[in-house]
């Protein structure tokens, strides 16, 4: 069958060509001698200027070709009737594209087609007709956690500051530092009580129960609300667990500082806290008394690495500091306490990234929320052995939401990060893609991103992130083989460059994912999305294929066409 589609045209536009013209000029000596009359000599007629030709535009693909080594796509038109089978066309141009696909050699497999918008603009889908998605109780169970009571508007206001709003706060780079506030304090004693403020500005007194140290010297506190301070709350046993987990030599704050730098230290803001001496503190609250586990889990709040001032930021706690929900920690059982202690990694890293992004680098060097979330799950990623190895936060929660959370996030824009929304979980999108990348390139590409300042746009960070590790890739490429993999439920093992295998290097392992493992969960669209979101895709599934299979595909513009039969 052959469809039709509507796009959005990007024309490209050829540069003009400037000529420069060098004017000479001849001056006369002071040696003594007879000066002799210049000579005028007539300009040569001037060359017509001529415009270089306009480069050529990419054509629109006519078929597909293999995008595999050593699998099941022999040519762009057999299958070996085994294993995996990855083609794509590529449509780099600026109109859409009817693409024919004929291969041969099935004998009863899945056909995936997969449609990757390669480019920032949302483009228009044609009519293609769909598999009828398997009922699931999954949508529904994950639907529930955006009737969160304002949970996702936190996190959302707590992104926004420390994205954007504290440079306003922070004084001028350079100035001499306010530090009147608390230079003088010295370490607080165990059994200390203070006044901490919550994310919704409420003020909590918390006592400080338990210091530790880490390798390099810092001073890690950990506080517990009062109300929390009980044997059946916050239990000794239960902040020497997160302690145990955190502090001592190769766990996880050794682990986050040996992939990214530091969490704090020197910096030129005047209105930032010191940068030395700081203890970092480990605020546990009770976020919202709704006696339930999950939810917000924990943050790190810019604000509070802020100086306070009466009239533009009253509710600094004046602190390099985490907050975890104390009621997760023991209403949630086991697996609340290992989101607990994974969520303290994740939380170092968006303190790490603040720091080594924002305050040293300068913040339009900050990730956006996309890439910042991305980072922050890797880490979790990476550290999730060393804290059960049996369980991994991409493999068990990112990824699953990936492809069950209402239709598929699979059409999620990628760079327009939600926190709330019912058909989209974002989170989902970029943890997922962030596993992908980890276990195809590993911790020097990690390390390459988080101190990659090559731009100061996050694609443009990440592609150099990948080149650094693949010099002939580069995001698009990547996005598309993560769009194959994830789109098709690819079975592993997969072909090289794509799924999600095992990897362990430098005290880090990172497990396998079998996304085919996850199919009596996935979820597909059950009509046609008006468009194609940015860097977003969009799986259709022809199932039980036998002999040739034969469709001609409309591929928009900017649009990359997988086909995987598996």
């Amino acid at each position: 069958m052959t469809y039709t589609s509507r796009i959005f045209s990007h024309p490209k536009f050829a540069a003009a060509a400037v000529l420069a013209v060098t004017t000479l000029s001849a001056c006369g000596g002071g040696d003594g001698e007879q000066s002799v009359a210049p000579t005028t000599v007539a300009a040569p007629a001037p060359t017509p200027e001529t415009s270089p030709p306009a480069p050529a535009l990419p054509e629109p693909p006519t078929t597909v070709s293999p995008a595999c080594n050593d699998c099941g796509a022999v040519n762009a038109n057999t299958y070996t009737g085994n294993g995996v089978g990855v083609w794509q066309a590529i449509n780099a141009s600026t109109t859409s594209a009817e693409v024919p696909i004929r291969i041969e050699g099935l004998n009863g497999q899945d056909v995936t087609l997969v449609f990757t918008n390669q480019t920032a603009t949302p483009r228009i889908m044609p009519t293609i007709s769909l598999t009828t998605p398997r009922a699931t109780t999954t949508t529904a169970a994950n639907a529930l956690r955006w009737n969160d009571d304002g949970t996702q508007a936190v996190k959302q206001e707590i992104s926004d500051f420390n994205r954007e709003g504290w440079v306003a706060l922070a004084g001028r780079r350079g100035d001499m530092p306010n530090y009147a506030a608390r230079q003088n304090q010295g370490l607080s004693a165990v059994n200390t009580t203070r006044t901490w403020y919550h994310a919704d500005n409420s003020e909590r007194s918390a006592t400080l129960v338990l210091q530790r140290a880490t390798t390099d010297g810092t001073a890690v506190n950990f506080w517990v609300e009062d109300s929390e301070n009980a044997s059946d709350r916050v239990s000794t046993e239960i902040v020497a667990l997160l302690a145990d987990s955190f502090t001592p030599a190769g766990r996880l704050y050794d682990m986050v500082t040996a992939v990214g730098g530091p969490l704090w230290g020197p910096h030129e803001y005047s209105n930032l806290i010191p940068a030395t001496g700081q203890p970092l503190d480990i605020v546990i609250l009770n976020f919202n008394n709704d006696g339930r586990p999950l939810g917000l889990l924990g943050y790190f709040y810019g604000r509070n690495a802020l100086s306070r001032n009466p009239e533009t930021n009253p509710y600094s706690n004046e602190s390099v500091s985490l907050y975890l929900d104390a009621e997760s920690l023991y209403l949630g059982g086991p697996e609340g306490q290992r989101e607990m202690i994974s969520t303290m990694a994740h939380e170092a890293m968006h303190l790490q990234s603040f720091y080594r992004r924002g305050v040293v680098k300068g913040p339009s060097y900050l990730f956006g929320q996309w890439l910042e979330e991305a980072s922050a799950m890797m880490m979790e990623n990476f550290v999730g052995h060393s804290i059960d190895p049996n369980y991994n936060a991409i493999r068990d929660v990112r990824f699953p939401d990936y492809i069950g959370y209402g239709a598929g996030s699979y059409n999620c824009s990628l760079i327009a990060f939600k926190t709330a929304s019912e058909s989209c979980d974002s989170y989902a999108v970029s943890g997922s893609l962030g596993g992908f990348l980890t276990r195809q390139f590993g911790l020097d590409f990690y390390k390459n991103l988080l101190n990659d300042f090559s731009s100061t746009d996050s694609i443009e960070v990440l592609d150099s992130a990948i080149r650094a590790s693949a010099p002939t890739s580069g995001f698009g490429e990547q996005l598309r083989r993560f769009a194959a993999t994830a789109g098709s439920l690819m079975t592993a093992p997969s072909p090289d460059g794509f799924g999600f295998p095992a990897r362990t290097e430098g005290g880090f392992t990172l497990p396998l994912i079998n996304p085919q493992a996850h199919l009596p969960t996935r979820t597909l669209i059950q009509s046609v999305a008006v468009a194609l979101e940015a860097y977003g895709s969009l799986p259709v599934v022809r199932t039980a294929v036998s002999g040739t299979y034969d469709e001609t595909v409309s591929v928009p513009a900017g649009t990359t066409l997988s086909v995987v039969i598996q």
